[in-house]
């Protein structure tokens, strides 16, 4: 009897140890308890980057590529750039390729990735992933490291009121969304505290890489008299090529094309990829710690592009002291009053606005011509 009794409880337990590994995860574990000990990206020899466009944009997507090529010389680890990616749930496909080839660090280059590249870091806790866009995804392998453009836009537009000559300055916008809406409102902005009564116009194009609409945008507002063209696109070759046949000066946007045309070229807002070496550093050599931080040029993370062949040491100079000015928080880009295009107050006379409200900015600024419809 005793044997039988013995049999029985060795059964239940073992029935019971069955029931406890088949027992699926808990749903409401956190990242971080599903990450354990795992330090994502230790040891990594390559370094993958997705981008949904190609490498030769001379703009968004070029500006990744500048990263790998940082990345190769600095920390001296291979780089694998998966271009023309769709921001669909097929990209999580794209991804587990990369990881499949040894890549375990990630950089999904823009906001269209970011559902689908937090699905994959939740099956990869071994992968570091790093995203820009501001989001709550924050913690465990995934980090996010924004970069905050408003005071480069400023400086750019302090570097085009010095430089025209006709006082009228032309801004492409792509589409209406707070992101561009901010970059052209802090571009005017620097533009009017030079030159508190120049010309600026403001076109959407309602497209990204739409070069038949860059084409009309940029003939339009150099026929009515811009010398000067700023744009918010993803590539800018065509609008660098149209300025240059017609005599007038352009700035890039997202990455450096200097190269592209130095005498037409004036410079550009782009990221500073040297203050994201370190956070790739750490967690190579196995300290990786998830991070979530935005941040402009005070943290190494946004910066002004090369200055063009044509732009003076005296605007140079100029820029210089700007730059120093707002990094030390002596001037901030939306410090009031600030009014909208229509007249209202949009933040109140010295209030100056958290990163939150600047980020969510959805009108265009007093002295600022043309629609958003």
């Amino acid at each position: 009897m005793k044997k039988v009794v013995a049999m029985m409880l060795v059964l239940v337990l073992l029935a019971a140890t069955l029931v406890a590994c088949a027992k699926p995860a808990d749903p409401t574990q956190t990242q971080t308890e599903q990450t354990g000990d795992v330090k994502p990206g230790a040891g990594a020899k390559k370094l993958g980057i997705i981008l949904s466009g190609t490498k030769d944009d001379y703009g968004f997507n070029l500006n990744f590529v500048q990263l790998g090529e940082l990345v190769e010389k600095e920390l001296g680890i291979e780089v694998v750039i998966k271009e023309n990616v769709p921001t669909t749930s097929d990209s999580e496909g794209v991804m587990e390729e990369l990881i499949a080839q040894g890549c375990t660090i990630l950089f999904p280059s823009q906001f269209g990735f970011l559902e689908y590249s937090h699905n994959v870091a939740l099956r990869h806790p071994e992968v570091a992933f790093y995203s820009l866009p501001i989001t709550d995804y924050a913690g465990g392998n995934f980090s996010i490291i924004h970069g905050e453009v408003q005071d480069v836009w400023y400086l750019n537009g302090v570097l085009a009121a010095m430089y025209s000559t006709t006082d009228k300055i032309g801004f492409i916008g792509s589409l209406p969304i707070p992101d561009v809406i901010v970059a052209i409102d802090a571009f005017a902005l620097g533009a009017q505290s030079i030159k508190p009564e120049i010309d600026i116009t403001a076109v959407f194009t309602g497209s990204w890489a739409d070069t038949g609409l860059q084409t009309t945008s940029v003939n339009q507002l150099i026929d009515s008299g811009c010398d000067v063209i700023a744009p918010f696109q993803d590539s800018i070759k065509t609008m660098m090529e149209i300025c240059r046949s017609r005599g007038v000066h352009c700035f890039g946007c997202n990455s450096d094309a200097y190269e592209l045309d130095p005498q037409t070229w004036l410079s550009a807002c782009i990221t500073d990829w040297s203050g994201y070496i370190p956070y790739l550093k750490q967690a190579i050599d196995g300290e990786y710690e998830p991070v979530n931080i935005s941040g402009g040029m005070e943290l190494n993370l946004i910066k002004q592009a090369t200055f063009g062949d044509t732009v003076s040491d005296e605007i140079v100079a100029k820029l210089g002291e700007v730059r120093e000015q707002l990094i030390n928080k002596e001037i901030a880009v939306f410090e009031g009053p600030i009014y909208a295009q229509d007249g209202s107050v949009m933040f109140e006379d010295g209030y100056r606005p958290t990163i939150e409200e600047i980020n969510v900015i959805d009108q265009l600024v007093q002295g600022v011509k043309g629609s958003m419809n």
